[in-house]
């Protein structure tokens, strides 16, 4: 399917479920969030701050949905929610739609265009990487796979993706634990830039018909 100029000035947006686990008060340095486990690991959602101080009962399941913030000083991203719907009390008592919904775990859907791709060797360790532009951010994949590396076109190519998240917990400065989101790739496809659809112009209205003699 080509990508048409509407998708490209977008930016990327994220959908799936997650049970909820605990919620973190906002502070200077980030917002108030919800930890929500999904399938394949757990993700920090943005919230209100009137949601942390009344906060679900643990298990509660939420189907979540918006767009996502970029980092660039550490090449980290943040979940910006739009839409959280409670569809349920626990994983069992889950719907078999929404358990589907669930197993495919948090998806991040965009499109951009490959900036940069490279392959480096270090000590007979190959790694290789590429640079993905959407709207609103530059970001670099490393470490990418072989199946997924020879998947992504040339530079200047318009694609369409799909990323997962993965987290890691680290100690800032003062001690306090900090949850980082790094985005990976799971699918891309090289696509086309659609072609603007011209207008066709009005047929010229046919000549009035000689008077009568």
């Amino acid at each position: 399917m080509a990508i048409d100029r509407k998708e490209l000035l977008q930016s990327p947006h994220f959908e799936g479920l997650g049970s909820f686990l605990y919620c973190r008060p906002g502070n200077g340095d980030w917002r108030p969030s919800y930890m929500l486990e999904c399938f394949g690991g757990q993700v920090s959602v943005e919230v209100d701050e009137s949601e942390v101080s009344n906060p679900p009962a643990a298990g509660t399941v939420f189907q979540i949905g918006g767009s996502i913030r970029h980092n660039g000083r550490n090449n980290t991203v943040s979940l910006v929610t739009s839409t959280k719907k409670q569809v349920g009390t626990s994983l069992e008592a889950l719907s078999p739609e929404h358990f589907e919904q669930f197993a495919r775990g948090l998806l991040i859907h965009g499109v951009g265009i490959v900036h940069a791709k490279d392959t480096a060797v270090v000590n007979r360790v190959t790694y290789n990487k590429a640079t993905l532009k959407c709207q609103g951010a530059t970001h670099e994949f490393r470490k990418l796979s072989p199946e997924i590396y020879q998947r992504i076109p040339m530079p200047g190519k318009y694609v369409r993706f799909d990323l997962g998240l993965s987290v890691r917990e680290e100690k800032n400065i003062t001690g306090q634990l900090v949850v980082f989101q790094m985005p990976s790739i799971l699918s891309i496809t090289a696509e086309e830039m659609a072609l603007p659809t011209n207008p066709v112009p009005p047929k010229p209205a046919a000549p009035p018909p000689p008077p009568k003699a």
